[in-house]
């Protein structure tokens, strides 16, 4: 099986590169969307204490409650608890659209789509090209997972264990409303959030002071890092790295294409194989 992977891995880039898929578009400072340093810090500040924060606790406080009525919420918790995570998406993701577009109008539509780059492409055919990049990046990361992952069994007697998105899909797939939630999390909100603050905000700004090749490592790599769980012990090292490569090709879609619905086509594929994979042949995984 890997020696398939890495032959489809060399020949699809292969193909892509000498098709000129990888150019790398120059653009003057100019032309760049201006984000603040206030409004990085507002996002991703938004973002932690919600998720982090005020989530967790009304979760808490919801289960406190309902033990004190006696209400039986047993067969029904893993539902409130994606039901909530999908609300606190989307509040987290309108809030992030209002305060940026409050902020800057103009930049805010630029972060979106740079209608003004030379050329560019309707919005459906930047989400497409996302789409079908999945058959670029997937083999990559892929391959690169497997080998950690037996390096680390190797040397470090690693155990196996699962992604924490893994086990929020598998705890979920049981109840039909819950594994609806956690899917409309997983395949849509959480590639429109993490696409607009990773690529949209914070790519955006590094570009502008320190270049697009810069940008793009710092925002993979922060990126990367902020998927770490603490139940995965040395699996983290696997999921950085193989988060990296998929954060730094988002990176270079945004920059190729002007346009933040690249990325979050490529983001959407790669959640929906994922999700697919565990839910229908969770057996392989």
């Amino acid at each position: 099986m890997l020696l398939f992977i890495s032959i489809w891995a060399i020949a699809v880039n292969w193909l892509a590169y000498r098709k000129g898929f990888y150019q790398f578009p120059k653009l003057s400072k100019k032309a760049i969307p201006h984000v603040t340093t206030i409004q990085l810090l507002a996002s991703f500040g938004l973002y932690l204490i919600l998720a982090l924060f005020i989530a967790p606790l009304f979760v808490k406080f919801l289960f406190v409650y309902l033990k004190r009525m006696d209400i039986e919420f047993s067969h029904f918790n893993i539902v409130l608890i994606t039901g909530i995570q999908c609300t606190v998406m989307i509040t987290i993701f309108v809030l992030l659209q209002l305060f940026m577009r409050q902020q800057d109008p103009l930049a805010y539509k630029k972060i979106w789509k740079d209608k003004d780059r030379t050329p560019t492409y309707p919005t459906e055919f930047d989400l497409g090209l996302g789409v079908v990049s999945w058959f670029l990046i997937f083999p990559v990361v892929t391959i690169i997972s497997d080998i950690l992952d037996k390096i680390l069994r190797i040397f470090f007697q690693l155990n196996d264990y699962e992604q924490a998105a893994v086990k929020f899909v598998k705890a979920a797939k049981n109840a039909p409303l819950s594994l609806v939630f956690a899917l409309l999390s997983i395949l849509v909100l959480a590639p429109f959030i993490e696409e607009f603050l990773f690529r949209g905000v914070l790519q955006t700004y590094c570009k502008k002071r320190l270049g697009p090749h810069a940008a793009i490592i710092i925002s993979a790599l922060l990126f990367s890092l902020f998927h770490i769980s603490t139940g995965q012990g040395l699996g983290n090292i696997s999921l950085v790295v193989s988060l990296f490569l998929l954060g730094g090709f988002l990176g270079f879609l945004y920059e190729r294409q002007g346009s933040l619905w690249a990325p979050i086509g490529l983001h959407m594929a790669f959640n929906a194989v994922s999700a697919l994979r565990i839910v229908i042949l969770p057996e392989v995984l």
